[in-house]
């Protein structure tokens, strides 16, 4: 596995600019997917996230952002397949999947626009903010009759963070928790949104000339520590507490948004 992502990467980004395909950065995106798929066999989500976080301790964000794609979108696929209201889920929250797959475009172009310092303190905060939400259970709750005004509102602001960012859908995640969604109706629901958005950033990055058949492949050798990591996350979740693991992932997500916003400012 090593060898073929490390030949394949070499030859492959060679034409990229800042991309460094080291023994260090190859070691680090193995670490990187396995720890994310992880994160989501346990707790359902995450795996965007997780996994930005620890790439862009050796890679810009920019060339972060492409390798995810390919794990995201096969994952959520697979996740909101389980389950029979993925029908329902869709008419449901289509206003707001339609503004995130919007947003997505937009946030991928100014991806492209903004300053390298900016991009890089923006996924610090966001990083931070979505540990310490979760990780102090911070709940908030949308009013009966306001869906239908909120629902597109949260989908175009989470598409702009997502293409900026990298991280897919927390404002989502947070949304589908203030309506008050069941466990599976929410893992459902936010793996067809995450879907959803992961299928416009294939063009909105190639639009951008960041995402062609080389990236494509080398995003989808990721798949491999990513599913190995989700298997590991479901084992661990039937011996360890939720609670627990949960909460170890948010401080690790805090130092590592503390060490970008510390980066982007020094």
């Amino acid at each position: 596995m090593y060898l073929t992502l490390s030949l394949v990467a070499k030859r492959l980004y060679a034409r990229i600019s800042g991309l460094s395909w080291d023994t260090v950065f190859i070691a680090t995106a193995i670490v990187a997917f396995l720890a994310a798929g992880c994160v989501k066999g346990v707790i359902g989500l995450g795996l965007p996230l997780t996994s930005i976080a620890i790439l862009t301790t050796t890679i810009a964000l920019r060339d972060a952002i492409p390798l995810i794609v390919i794990p995201v979108l096969i994952t959520n696929i697979w996740q909101a397949s389980h389950g029979g209201a993925l029908g329902r889920h869709f008419r449901r929250f289509w206003p707001l999947n339609l503004l995130l797959c919007a947003g997505t475009w937009v946030g991928t172009v100014l991806l492209f626009r903004i300053d390298p310092w900016i991009l890089t303190l923006t996924l610090g905060i966001v990083i931070i903010c979505y540990a310490l939400i979760n990780m102090f259970a911070v709940t908030v709750k949308v009013r009966d009759g306001s869906e239908v005004f909120w629902s597109p509102v949260v989908g175009a602001f989470s598409g702009v963070l997502t293409g900026v960012t990298g991280s897919v859908g927390a404002p989502v995640a947070i949304y589908f928790q203030a309506l008050g969604l069941g466990k599976e109706e929410f893992l459902q629901a936010i793996s067809l949104s995450f879907f959803l958005a992961a299928m416009a950033w294939i063009p909105s990055l190639a639009s951008q000339s960041a995402f062609g058949l080389d990236i494509a492949i080398t995003s989808s050798l990721a798949l491999i520590p990513a599913f190995a990591g989700m298997w590991i996350g479901r084992r661990i979740r039937d011996h360890l507490s939720e609670l627990y693991f949960q909460r170890g992932v948010f401080l690790f997500l805090i130092i590592i948004g503390v060490n970008l916003i510390r980066r982007s400012v020094f």
